[in-house]
C-alpha cells in the first residue's frame, strides 16, 4: 500500500510537471511569436514614420512635378499645344492646377524667360460679364496698377501674354497656355 502511495504521489508529480512543462512550452512558443510579431510590428511603424516624414518634407520643401519649373513657391507647366481659353483652363484643372494668376512683374519676367516662343499664351485672367471687371481665375480682381491690358475690353474676351504685356483675346482663339 505504501508502494501505492508513493507510486501515486511520483506519478502526480510527474503529471504536474509535464503539464507544467507543457504550458511553459506553449508559453515559450507565444512568448517567441509575440517576440517577432513586436519586431515585425516595429519595423512597419518606422517605415511607415520614414514615409510620412518623406512625404511632410516633399510638401514642405515644395517640390514640383517632373516637366514642371519652380519659381518662388509655384510650379509652371508650359504647353506645346495650342487650345482655347476654357480647353486650356480646363486642361489645368484636370491636373489639380489653374491658368497661371501673375501676382507682379518679377513673375511675369519669369514666365516670359520660359515661353520658348514669342506667341500669344493664355493666363488665368477673364473678363466677366456679371462683373464687368477682369477677374482672375480665383476670383480676385486685375491690379490695373501692376497690369494694364491692351485691346478692347467686352464680353468673351479672356487675357494672353506676350512680351511681358497682357492682351485682350476672344476666348475662342488657340494659344498654348501654361498651368500653375
Amino acid at each position: 500500500m505504501e508502494d501505492e502511495d508513493s507510486y501515486m504521489t511520483l506519478n502526480l508529480q510527474l503529471k504536474k510537471r509535464s503539464s507544467s512543462q507543457r504550458s511553459q512550452v506553449k508559453f515559450k512558443d507565444g512568448s517567441v511569436m509575440s517576440h517577432w510579431y513586436k519586431i515585425l510590428l516595429g519595423i512597419s511603424g518606422t517605415v511607415n514614420g520614414i514615409l510620412v516624414l518623406t512625404l511632410i518634407s516633399l510638401s514642405l520643401l515644395g517640390l514640383c512635378p517632373s516637366e514642371w519649373l519652380k519659381y518662388q513657391k509655384k510650379c509652371y507647366w508650359f504647353s506645346n499645344e495650342m487650345k482655347s481659353w476654357s480647353d486650356s483652363y480646363g486642361y489645368c484643372l484636370g491636373r489639380k492646377s489653374h491658368l497661371p494668376i501673375i501676382q507682379d512683374q518679377l513673375e511675369m519676367a519669369f514666365i516670359q524667360k520660359n515661353l520658348k516662343q514669342a506667341n500669344y499664351v493664355w493666363i488665368g485672367l477673364n473678363f466677366t460679364s456679371l462683373k464687368r471687371t477682369w477677374t482672375w481665375v480665383d476670383g480676385s480682381p486685375l491690379d490695373s496698377k501692376i497690369f494694364s491690358i491692351k485691346g478692347p475690353t467686352k464680353e468673351n474676351s479672356c487675357a494672353a501674354t506676350k512680351e511681358s504685356k497682357i492682351y485682350s483675346e476672344t476666348c475662342s482663339s488657340v494659344f498654348r497656355w501654361i498651368c500653375q
